[in-house]
């Protein structure tokens, strides 16, 4: 994580995103992404791939052992509602649910014309299968504040 933990836990919300390096090794990105794991305020790992379509290709890392730390830890994964980057796939998404993971839908929004993406991640949620409670943006508003409370 680029900010200090202190920091970090002064915030409502932390999500935390691969933003540079994306070509390592896929035993370092692993590493890399448990690392920020590790992290006591992290509630969402964003764009987890890296992916952009068309564009780059998902980085490559050892996503099971990810997943498995991410549910272990009480980490959302963020499915990515940008048509550029439809981030966790479908099948990615069923294979992570399997595993026990919980979900985030996030419009990737830089300007408020792409909040209107919100239903290219619902559509991807709902192509893997998952339901409102695998969902925490979906959950009501007691679920939702228990969630991101700090661990």
């Amino acid at each position: 994580m680029d900010l200090a933990n202190d920091a970090l836990a002064e915030l409502d919300l932390v999500i935390g995103s691969v933003h540079s390096h994306m070509n390592l090794e896929p035993a370092e990105m692993t590493d890399r992404l448990l690392r920020a794991l590790e992290c006591p305020s992290l509630k969402i790992m964003g764009h987890p791939t890296g992916r952009l379509l068309l564009q780059r290709e998902a980085f490559k890392f050892d996503f099971e052992r990810v997943v498995d730390e991410a549910v272990r830890r009480g980490v959302r994964l963020e499915i990515n509602a940008s048509p550029e980057r439809l981030d966790l796939s479908p099948n990615m998404l069923r294979q992570a649910k399997a595993r026990g993971a919980r979900f985030t839908i996030s419009t990737d929004a830089h300007q408020p014309k792409h909040l209107l993406n919100m239903r290219y991640g619902v559509t991807m949620a709902r192509r893997a299968w998952l339901g409102p409670e695998d969902i925490l943006n979906a959950l009501p508003l007691e679920q939702f504040a228990q969630a991101i409370r700090p661990r």
